[in-house]
């Protein structure tokens, strides 16, 4: 594995020729740090250069032909130090499932500015000797991915580690400038570096954006006020803003968790 300030050397993984030259393009453009020392089409050349090269990064792409070749090469690679990259064309959940994981990805078509960021957020983790590529992590991915299920954790990066929250402890959030205030049943507070934007990608559907600044647990609402101060009251007892353009979405929103 390198040290830090050695370049990290990178396997890139994708059926497609096109789209291993392009990735490879776009890395030794963007990103001087990254050195691509090789490309596969697939798995059993993937595993092979793998373990004649020993890479610390690998840019997979998840939906080469059978749809869970690039989970097979993981579990192949199990117990190997790398860091993972996933390269996708899905949109909405998938996402969702990256984000709440902190794991790296980039969708196609790639943008530079998107490579550049994963690739910093790759420089961050290895300085923090970060594992995010555990098997329990990946299995939950991949279960995410292929049935779409509701997730139960997100997990967030902080100077010193990473944090895991539960999804269900989380009573409402607050925007607070480029940060993200999460506000916790039992009265904790957390501050998050991610916008609240992030978060309604990131959260399933039972919470609802109510305002600009705000959003909220469905399942912890327990009345909703109308008038000109319109609001929501959770059951915590806090009383929650409710512009109204977003009056309408939020109603239908709680009828449907009926």
């Amino acid at each position: 594995m390198e040290t830090k300030g050695d370049k990290i050397r990178a396997l890139i993984v994708d059926d497609e020729l096109h789209a291993r030259e392009n990735l490879k393009f776009l890395i030794e453009e963007s990103s001087p740090e990254i050195d691509v020392v090789g490309t596969a089409d697939g798995v059993p050349t993937a595993e092979r250069i793998f373990h004649e090269l020993k890479p610390d990064l690998v840019f997979l792409d998840i939906r080469m032909p059978s749809g869970a070749e690039g989970f097979d090469l993981l579990e192949k690679l199990e117990g190997e130090s790398f860091q993972v990259v996933f390269v996708t064309a899905f949109k909405d959940y998938a996402i969702r499932a990256f984000e709440r994981r902190a794991l790296h990805y980039v969708l196609k078509p790639i943008d530079e500015t998107d490579l550049r960021e994963s690739v910093e957020r790759i420089m961050v983790a290895r300085d923090n000797s970060e594992n995010l590529n555990s098997q329990e992590n990946l299995k939950n991915l991949k279960e995410e991915i292929e049935y779409n299920k509701e997730p139960e954790r997100i997990t967030i990066h902080h100077a010193k580690g990473i944090r895991i929250i539960e999804i269900s402890d989380l009573d409402y959030l607050e925007s607070s400038g480029n940060c993200t205030i999460l506000h916790f049943k039992d009265g904790d507070q957390y501050l998050d570096t991610r916008t609240l934007k992030v978060y309604e990608a990131l959260l399933p559907d039972y919470f609802n954006r109510t305002h600009r600044s705000y959003m909220v647990n469905l399942k912890e609402v327990r009345e909703i006020l109308h008038g000109d101060d319109q609001s929501v009251i959770l059951k915590s007892g806090k009383s929650i803003p409710v512009s109204r353009e977003r009056k309408k979405e939020l109603i239908e929103a709680i009828k449907g968790l009926a």
